[in-house]
């Protein structure tokens, strides 16, 4: 079983819970991170379109997230995450917002982080991921792709300008 480190609204650690536990009681917040990736020579951001399989989300265009496991940091989980996601070890990882999100029956604490690239493989994982998309900030808030919820806010609230 998965266990996630409960945390109050300055991200301090208060307790542990297992994900089933987190995920029905908005009470209980823990953390998360959600990520994509920077080509800062063409100025694109990485989106992908979430399986229909999840429970989540199912078929909607988001960025990539992870939950942060009990004793891991934010940065480990970003780094865990892309490479089980993407297939590569990001070296560029940075901390660009966060935000404390309620869904009905859980509440996370987000910190959004941007993996610049080089010339890394992509190689992501087709039973969590159906298509990939580089695209840039402005053209995506323009887009009419079906959002997640939590991606449309990362949209709005990043400030794009200081990645690029």
């Amino acid at each position: 079983m998965e266990y996630f480190d409960v945390v109050n609204e300055k991200d301090e650690i208060i307790g542990k819970a297992g994900r089933d536990e987190c995920h029905s009681n908005p009470d209980l917040i823990h953390r998360t991170v959600h990520f994509t990736l920077a080509d800062k020579n063409n100025k694109r951001i990485f989106i992908t379109q979430r399986s229909f399989l999840k429970p989540n989300d199912a078929g909607k265009w988001c960025f990539s997230g992870e939950h942060v496991l009990s004793g891991e940091n934010y940065e480990e989980a970003v780094i865990r995450g892309v490479k089980e996601e993407l297939g590569f070890v990001p070296t560029l990882v940075k901390e660009v917002a966060n935000h404390i999100y309620s869904y009905a029956k859980r509440t996370e604490f987000v910190r959004f982080f941007v993996v610049e690239i080089n010339d890394e493989n992509i190689k992501f994982d087709k039973e969590e991921i159906i298509k990939t998309l580089w695209i840039s900030p402005n053209k995506l808030m323009k887009n009419d792709l079906d959002l997640s919820e939590m991606t449309r806010y990362w949209i709005k609230n990043v400030n794009w300008k200081i990645i690029f």
